[in-house]
């Protein structure tokens, strides 16, 4: 069972990169303002981080489609593997039925399609914290379920994009931010530092 510090650390991570995916920068300048120098540095992108360039580049990659244009999808990426259209679709159903057994409603009162990557990451922040409140009440089953839950999204939503969406983003990117983003977004959960296993 993870501690309660690894919780709290594992759901500041997915509130990171869930405020990226979804391009809040207000809320991003804020998370980094409050961090200590020392914790910033763990964060390669950071560095790279200019709102207005970013702003524009993140447009480019996330929003309009062209030539530099990333989908922040998962169903982009669960159809490239050779997919076929139906199984997408039953995945995406599958998605939205996980939404609606948590009284998850964040994509729709955001105006988001519901296998945006930003809303993968907020739906896990949700998790994680319903799992922090668990573990504070020492209710260890529902911890538990909760956790196997996490797990299985992450396995069946996150973890099978990752190899393709780095390498469909390898040409396309053209700002640092961005670049250092998709990376440190791929490699930490890859090596499951975001989530780790129980």
């Amino acid at each position: 069972m993870q501690t309660l510090e690894e919780l709290q650390g594992s759901l500041a991570l997915a509130n990171i990169l869930s405020v990226i995916w979804l391009g809040d920068w207000e809320r991003y300048e804020t998370i980094f303002t409050d961090m200590p120098e020392t914790l910033k540095n763990e964060f390669p992108f950071h560095p790279f981080y200019n709102r207005e360039e970013v702003e524009i580049w993140y447009d480019n990659h996330f929003f309009i489609p062209g030539d530099y244009f990333i989908p922040p999808y998962f169903s982009s990426y669960s159809s490239q593997k050779g997919g076929e259209v139906e199984e997408s679709k039953q995945s995406l159903l599958c998605l939205i039925g996980h939404y609606e057994k948590m009284g998850f409603y964040y994509p729709l009162e955001n105006n988001l399609y519901p296998d945006h990557l930003g809303c993968l990451m907020v739906f896990i922040s949700s998790i994680l914290q319903e799992q922090i409140k668990a573990a504070q009440s020492l209710d260890s089953e529902l911890f538990e379920e909760l956790n196997a839950f996490r797990q299985e999204l992450l396995s069946e939503f996150i973890y099978p994009i990752l190899q393709p969406l780095q390498k469909y983003a390898e040409n396309r990117v053209k700002h640092q931010f961005i670049k250092e983003f998709l990376i440190y977004f791929c490699t930490s959960l890859e090596k499951e530092q975001l989530l780790s296993l129980v």
